[in-house]
């Protein structure tokens, strides 16, 4: 319940599949495959459905079959990777307004705390822009209060408790739902309001048709699906973003790197669509931080029937966990698997990684929908970040790893930030 990751035995690094009580733990990714996209049928996404149902409704990552289909098909137009590189300049905005913030007040930084509200920057204007301080902060408040729930909630969907059960931040946790959902209502009211913006996701997304039926979403659905593209756009890319920094901040030589080939990409202008390809380093960095710190660090599912993976019997209602934290650091697939080494996504040497080894943004049919937004944005606010500021180290703040919902940092992400110009 502390910490789902201390759970994790260390057979799990080392072997493909490791029976435990009622779940099974799979790491190989031919085992993976299996349960996300060869034998998906079998498999459903219960722990999911109960620990992110209250918030999600039933949106894109919540909802499965038909239901699924539909609104995953008609939100696809609205993340085309031509359209989102329109959207750099907000990101890249965000980033030079943080930078600006640390101008007046130098020094040590709570940067996993200034990622969440610079982040929330760019959802505010490129998905919610009618949100204001005032949402942010219920959001900020909201979220917190859903993540410290999350652990019980992890321990009882895996275990298959009743979900009826009472458990530690149950009612905080309904609450905090509660109040994201009304957030997010008033934030869609007053966009409709407001009407059309050019480069407003959120008008894009009311006006998303399935391309088979002409369906619409309406209010309910809109509202489940822009938590779920809050979460993944805001939440997890914040989470990327202050490893990724931390991991800088301990690595000067590719903290060099990354300042000369933003320099030479961007020939000291803001970061602009038009460099984003060309940041070939910068994105082998965030590559490398999600796979030792991968955003969202499991992934599970539950049998519908028996059967068996990897040799060990899966029975009906037996949760099955693929640990993306133990999957990216498993002794048989990387070399030095805990070493900080971003030059494992070189071209070359990406191109050998197996699918189903890297799931930063999970795999198969559902595969995050909102990763070429993550990627885009987490380069544009990281190069413009380095930009402008270097980053150190602090004696004693070590944060620590524990998953929630997502990838949190025990202790936070305490940095000393120096503005270089």
């Amino acid at each position: 319940m502390r910490n789902p990751l201390e759970a994790i035995p260390r057979s799990v690094y080392e072997r493909d599949a490791v029976p435990y009580g009622a779940r099974v733990w799979i790491t190989a990714p031919a085992l993976v495959r299996t349960v996300l996209l060869d034998e998906r049928e079998r498999y459903r996404k219960l722990s999911t459905l109960r620990l992110l149902g209250p918030l999600l409704g039933r949106g894109i990552l919540t909802s499965e079959g038909a239901e699924w289909k539909w609104q995953r098909q008609a939100a696809a137009p609205v993340f085309r990777q031509q359209d989102l590189l329109r959207l750099v300049p907000s990101f890249a905005h965000a980033a030079a307004r943080l930078v600006e913030r640390w101008r007046a007040a130098p020094g040590v930084q709570a940067i996993d705390r200034d990622m969440t509200r610079a982040t929330f920057e760019v959802i505010s204007s490129t998905l919610l822009p009618s949100a204001d301080a005032g949402v942010a902060q219920v959001f900020e408040r909201s979220m917190a209060a859903f993540q410290r729930g999350a652990g019980w909630g992890i321990l009882y969907a895996s275990t298959g408790m009743p979900s009826w059960l009472p458990r530690p931040g149950m009612l905080s946790s309904a609450r905090a739902a509660a109040a994201l959902r009304r957030a997010t209502h008033a934030v869609l009211r007053e966009s409709r309001a407001a009407g059309a913006q050019a480069e407003d996701l959120l008008r894009r997304l009311m006006a998303s048709r399935d391309p088979e039926t002409g369906r619409t979403m309406d209010d309910t659905r809109l509202v489940d699906n822009l938590l779920t593209f809050y979460l993944a756009g805001h939440e997890t890319t914040a989470r990327a973003l202050a490893w990724t920094l931390y991991l800088l901040a301990r690595s000067p030589q590719w903290h060099s790197l990354l300042e000369e080939e933003i320099a030479a990409v961007t020939g000291g202008a803001p970061v602009a669509a038009e460099h984003i390809e060309q940041l070939t380093l910068v994105q082998q960095v965030l590559k490398e931080s999600m796979r030792l710190y991968p955003p969202a660090p499991l992934i599970a599912r539950q049998a519908i029937e028996d059967g068996e993976l990897g040799g060990v019997p899966v029975r009906r209602g037996m949760s099955v966990v693929m640990p993306i934290y133990a999957i990216h650091r498993h002794a048989k697939r990387w070399d030095e698997p805990d070493v900080f080494d971003p030059s494992r996504f070189s071209p070359e040497r990406e191109a050998a990684i197996e699918r189903y080894q890297y799931l930063p943004f999970g795999a198969g049919p559902r595969i995050c929908i909102g990763m070429a937004f993550a990627m885009i944005e987490a380069t544009a606010m990281l190069a413009t970040l380095l930009q402008h500021a270097r980053f150190s180290p602090v004696e004693g703040h070590d944060p620590h790893p524990v998953a929630r919902v997502t990838l949190l940092p025990r202790g936070g992400v305490s940095l000393r930030v120096t503005l270089t110009r």
